[in-house]
């Protein structure tokens, strides 16, 4: 089945966090944290539209100024949301520039942050010389943002600072049946993302859409008729992403009920539980914690990662006590596409 979300961990195991999520059908790209960004292409971080930044640590944000480079000369709005406080941090960044030819750029940054059932944002603009302008507050129930096929899901965590948990949710997986679209004398094209996406937005099963025809000619054919017969309909993707939370109650409580039934949970697994008393002090992970986090999930699959350096040429270890006390998959995520 052809899966909408494709995440990647461009640093690998214990290089700075960065996932990044290339949605297909979509045209754009998601990201949570924004560590070292360079293994990057530009053509690929140009195509990113929202980053949710779980905290401000270096590590996890020394990729803003990076992305947002890339951004000036780009028309599509470009959303960045993190924890209570983002706006002053990101405007410290954008503040520390000298914007005085901007103005003609098409660039369209909006921050915004989580603070209690609070969302509030911030718009900054080439026009308006990167001069930061509120944008009124909604109210946060859980959700940050709702696509027609996807959702963004977010909670807050301890790490001596507060730190976003994010999950992303397909809200419904479409697949086309090849061997049927072959037996209503269909051929596959542009036209099948068309479909998806009027089966998405619920439009009445007599609208009219285009579909090829084998051998290139297009007919109009009612959207019910061929959704019924060429498309598969199950329940979307969730993958969820838990990092510098620490193993207290109340974290792990959150991680439940936040991340419960993902398919996959990219989590850290900063320290082996022989050093169980570093990790609590700072605030992290070991790997058997990070598998039982996992167990307790009922996640499907776990991608530990955001090794601590201490460990480097140890990958292995850190691996097999996660994948004991999981007991499920566990996988090594690919740093880019093939």
């Amino acid at each position: 089945m052809r899966t909408t979300f494709h995440p990647f961990l461009p640093n690998g195991f214990s290089g700075d966090p960065v996932l990044w999520v290339d949605l297909l059908d979509e045209g754009h790209s998601v990201m949570i944290d924004l560590g070292e960004l360079t293994s990057i292409p530009a053509r690929k971080l140009l195509r990113v539209s929202r980053v949710v930044v779980t905290h401000t640590h270096m590590d996890h944000f020394i990729g803003f100024d990076h992305l947002l480079r890339l951004a000036l000369g780009r028309e599509s709005e470009l959303v960045v949301s993190g924890p209570p406080g983002f706006l002053e941090q990101v405007g410290g960044k954008v503040a520390g520039y000298t914007w005085n030819l901007i103005q003609n750029y098409p660039v369209q940054l909006i921050a915004e942050e989580i603070d209690g059932d609070k969302v509030r944002s911030t718009r900054f603009t080439g026009a308006n010389r990167m001069r930061p302008t509120p944008i009124e507050e909604r109210r946060f129930t859980g959700t940050l943002h709702a696509h027609r096929a996807y959702t963004i899901h977010a909670d807050l965590f301890d790490h001596g600072i507060p730190v976003l948990g994010v999950v992303l949710n397909e809200t419904e997986h479409l697949s086309v049946n090849k061997d049927r679209l072959e037996r209503m004398g269909l051929e596959a094209g542009p036209w099948l993302a068309d479909l998806k996406n009027a089966v998405r937005r619920c439009s009445p099963d007599d609208t009219e859409v285009d579909v090829t025809l084998a051998g290139g000619a297009v007919h109009r054919r009612r959207l019910g008729e061929v959704a019924e017969e060429i498309l598969f309909r199950t329940p979307g993707q969730k993958i969820g992403y838990l990092t510098d939370i620490g193993y207290t109650e109340e974290n792990v409580k959150k991680a439940v009920k936040l991340a419960h039934g993902v398919d996959l949970l990219v989590c850290e697994a900063a320290f082996l539980h022989d050093d169980e008393a570093l990790a609590a002090q700072r605030g992290h992970l070991t790997a058997r914690q990070a598998g039982e986090l996992a167990r307790a999930c009922k996640a499907s699959k776990l991608a530990p990662f955001h090794f601590s350096p201490r460990y480097v040429g140890r990958h292995q270890e850190l691996l097999d006590e996660a994948a004991e006390a999981f007991g499920g998959p566990v996988i090594e995520m690919p740093r880019g596409p093939c």
